[in-house]
């Protein structure tokens, strides 16, 4: 299905190549995992798959790709996206609708598809991503998680015969990364040719048939899936997550809110069964963490309701959020942990003063954010989206770190340490003169990172920081964050990397629903007794 040869790369604001010297051969109907460090390549390679490269992005490019026969020098883009569909790293660069329903058929309509085939192929496309109950909904209103799979089902949809994806289940809660890597697998069974980009390699080692490894632009390993434990000291060499995760954390979380959803119900209703009764008491979980009240609170949330349609506001059942009473002191790192949709991204937007309670109240340090906005918090609060490239405006990377800093008038000699620290512990010390929009997604996620901490707030939000992160990286911003916390911040951290969370967290809060189902210590929330046998 592919062939390159001598593949090489170099994007015109470079002086070393995103490619040198690929050659890889794969067959057909294969499943293959790509990963490797951030920067490494692996972005560029796949848009050599379908043309994106040499074609429409400019640069030194040498050797030659076929798929499936065809030269891709020789043909153009349009007729090299029916073989190859590529799912971005970021769904908000590829979804051109506004209606869930009309995203899927875009592509369809473009290739003449009839219309009875193509009521079919969308209906197949959204159950095969969970997102059918979502078909008529505004694709703006969407969660990142949510919006993945829209644009994951926008390919299927095509059926091709390559399926290339940049991280598709980067933004995917975990029940929602099976289920797209269910159906990315029997795709490969049907017979279609499967290439994924995953940093999360614990959990998509076990479906690929092989393996390859990317570093600084070349093919560091290939080799089948069966054989990934005989190198697991490349993948530490190259800084990479471990094809074995330590822990399954994700039963444990299920376990979890199982247990605060029994609670829940005996609450209101004590007719339900004994033996699920006797389970749920042996959780011993704390529904709320114990405050010392010597140590300052930075946030706090009493009774908070939202709803994104005003009209909407007074059925509570409609809210985005329902009821969330929340407390955050100084020098903890709190996750936030839930599925798609739960009101996670929602809640953060609250205690950055980007949307304002409709009910309730939201103090972050000691101001109401009905009264201050998100310009008046800057400073205190520091938020991290979960699309980057938002927050990135300026011409260098050492710009755009050292913007808000200058911004909020802080010293010079203050601003120098405060950006050198920064740019060193995120990597980006050799980037510091280029331009914040040509880096890879991981490299710009750690930049518009580095905005944020360069200012040294005392609330810091991350949505999803760890996405499109190996682990080196992943590391090396928690550890910050821990630095920051020793000093009397406090960070809240979105995440659906559940061993991050385990390792780094303070406390867990977890969403179900826009509620706050279960918050406790990570030892409560992951190792409940019940569950110890589920460690592996």
């Amino acid at each position: 299905m592919i062939k390159i040869e001598n593949l090489s790369f170099r994007y015109p604001t470079r002086e070393e190549y995103a490619l040198e010297n690929i050659n890889l051969k794969i067959k057909k109907g294969k499943f293959i995992l790509l990963t490797g460090s951030t920067g490494c390549g692996k972005t560029t390679l796949l848009k050599c798959l379908n043309g994106i490269i040499p074609h429409e992005s400019m640069g030194d490019f040498g050797g030659n790709v076929w798929i499936d026969g065809m030269e891709t020098r020789e043909q153009p883009v349009n007729v090299l996206a029916q073989k190859v569909g590529l799912v971005f790293q970021n769904p908000d660069e590829q979804i051109f609708s506004t209606r869930v329903l009309d995203e899927i058929a875009f592509g369809l309509e473009n290739l003449c598809c009839p219309r009875e085939q193509m009521r079919a192929r969308i209906e197949w496309a959204l159950a095969k991503v969970g997102m059918t109950a979502y078909k008529n909904h505004s694709t703006n209103a969407l969660s990142g998680g949510q919006k993945q799979r829209v644009a994951v089902a926008s390919l299927l949809a095509l059926k091709p015969e390559l399926l290339v994806l940049d991280e598709p289940i980067s933004q995917l809660d975990p029940g929602g990364a099976q289920e797209v890597l269910e159906v990315v697998k029997k795709l490969s069974d049907d017979g279609i040719t499967i290439i994924l980009v995953e940093h999360r390699i614990h959990e998509v080692a076990a479906w690929a048939d092989r393996i390859i490894i990317m570093d600084k632009g070349r093919i560091a390993l290939n080799i089948p899936s069966g054989e990934v434990f005989k190198h697991l000291d490349t993948f530490q060499k190259l800084g990479l997550r471990s094809p074995k995760s330590k822990a399954n954390l994700k039963p444990r979380l299920r376990e979890a809110v199982a247990f605060a959803e029994a609670k829940s119900l005996r609450n209101s209703d004590r007719a339900f069964k004994e033996d699920k009764t006797k389970k749920a008491e042996t959780m011993k979980i704390t529904e709320r963490s114990d405050y010392d009240k010597s140590v300052k609170r930075l946030v706090e949330v009493k009774d908070l309701w939202f709803s994104y349609d005003k009209k909407k506001a007074k059925n509570k059942e409609a809210c985005a959020l329902k009821g969330i009473d929340l407390n955050i002191q100084a020098g903890e790192i709190v996750g936030v942990l839930g599925e798609n949709g739960s009101g996670k991204t929602t809640l953060m937007h609250h205690l950055a003063g980007l949307h304002k309670p409709q009910k309730g109240r939201v103090n972050v340090v000691g101001k109401d954010t009905v009264k201050h906005n998100a310009y008046r918090l800057a400073g205190s609060v520091g938020i991290l989206f979960q699309n980057p490239s938002l927050m990135l405006t300026c011409d260098t990377v050492h710009e755009e770190v050292a913007f808000g800093p200058q911004n909020l008038k802080m010293p010079v000699e203050e601003i120098g340490r405060s950006v050198g620290r920064c740019l060193q512990m995120m990597e980006l010390e050799d980037l510091r003169d280029f331009h914040p929009q040509t880096l890879s997604g991981g490299q710009r996620l750690r930049c518009a990172a580095s905005t944020i901490l360069s200012m040294s707030p005392d609330v810091i939000l991350l949505d999803e920081p760890t996405s499109g992160q190996d682990i080196l990286h992943i590391r090396k911003l928690m550890a910050l964050c821990r630095d920051l916390v020793k000093q009397g911040k406090a960070v809240v951290l979105i995440t659906h990397d559940f061993e991050i969370a385990a390792e780094y967290c303070d406390r867990i809060v977890i969403m179900s629903g826009g509620k706050i189902v279960l918050e406790g210590r990570p030892g409560e929330i992951f190792a409940a007794d019940d569950t110890a046998a589920m460690m592996v």
